[in-house]
């Protein structure tokens, strides 16, 4: 035996309208229904709910029953509400990791316009490493990234492609061995250190040692500014995005390095996330603005091997 919910609605219409009429007038419905409804209600029950008095007054099964309706058409409405307000916004979380660079070139803007047309979603916002974010978005502890795409991304991601970025390998001008290194790279960039955001476990990125064996050693420093301020004062290279060479401050202390192997590195930005999970309202409608922004077709990660 079960209840429905239009059972419950109808029963309980009568008791807080306090007749049959005018928990028709309520429902919208004929006033036959109702008592129809509420006989229905008492034969699949086998007892009797409701005395027909004016107003009617509840039995005693009748009162037990009016409190599982209260207690139903609450949790209804207080879902709707919290519906409506997911939709709205209101309820909703923006869960989301930003590269450096993204975060440089474009964190301000979209934030600002994200913020204006959501005022009431809330923000779980960080920068990170951009490898960092591919593994943390897989790890769930965020719902969206924001940064450059590896070279093989997790089959069960969903990405949407932005834009382009180049990353350069750079010396400090200010490097005691500048002119010698910009000179003959080659000859030198085995005595340098690498300065980069975050070294994972070469295990989880098949042949993406190699690069990194050809330096002294890799210095982990995930602070964009500190990372740059170091390069700029002679400790040692980095590869640094187009998008800071543009326009960062520290960047005119930086200097490119030509003619070696892996000089610069061509990757995509954008957006990703699990495919198999359906994006929440707060990150659904980052993705939307992303997509204004920068108006490109989304397609199934490749998948690692």
């Amino acid at each position: 035996m079960q209840i429905e919910r239009s059972e419950i609605r109808v029963f309980h219409a009568v008791i807080e309208a306090g007749g049959f009429r005018r928990a028709a007038e309520r429902l919208a419905i004929t006033q036959s229904a109702v008592s129809q409804a509420v006989a229905n209600l008492e034969h699949k029950l086998g007892t009797p709910l409701v005395k027909r008095t004016a107003p009617p007054q509840l039995t005693e099964s009748g009162l037990r029953l009016m409190r599982y309706a209260e207690t139903v058409l609450n949790e209804e409405a207080s879902t709707l509400r919290d519906i409506d307000r997911i939709r709205s916004g209101e309820l909703s979380t923006l869960s989301l990791a930003l590269s450096g660079a993204v975060n440089f070139a474009w964190g301000r803007e979209l934030m600002l316009e994200y913020c204006h047309r959501n005022p009431f979603t809330r923000l779980r916002l960080d920068v990170a490493p951009s490898r960092e974010i591919v593994y943390g978005v897989g790890e769930d502890r965020w719902e969206v990234g924001f940064g450059p795409f590896q070279h093989r991304m997790p089959g069960h991601f969903t990405v949407l492609d932005c834009f382009p970025e180049t990353r350069r390998l750079v010396i400090g001008r200010a490097h005691p061995q500048a002119a010698a290194v910009r000179a003959d790279p080659a000859a030198h960039l085995a005595q340098l250190p690498l300065i980069t955001s975050w070294l994972d476990d070469p295990g989880r990125r098949p042949g993406g040692g190699r690069l990194r064996d050809a330096f002294a050693s890799v210095w982990e420093v995930g602070n964009t500014e500190l990372r740059l301020a170091l390069v700029a004062e002679g400790r040692g290279v980095a590869y640094v995005s187009d998008l800071l060479l543009a326009g960062h401050p520290g960047a005119a202390d930086l200097v490119a390095l030509e003619g070696v192997d892996a000089a610069s590195v061509e990757r995509r930005v954008g957006l990703y996330w699990k495919t198999h999970r359906p994006l929440s309202e707060g990150a659904r409608r980052f993705v939307q603005l992303c997509r204004e922004r920068w108006p490109a077709r989304e397609a199934e990660a490749s998948r690692c091997v």
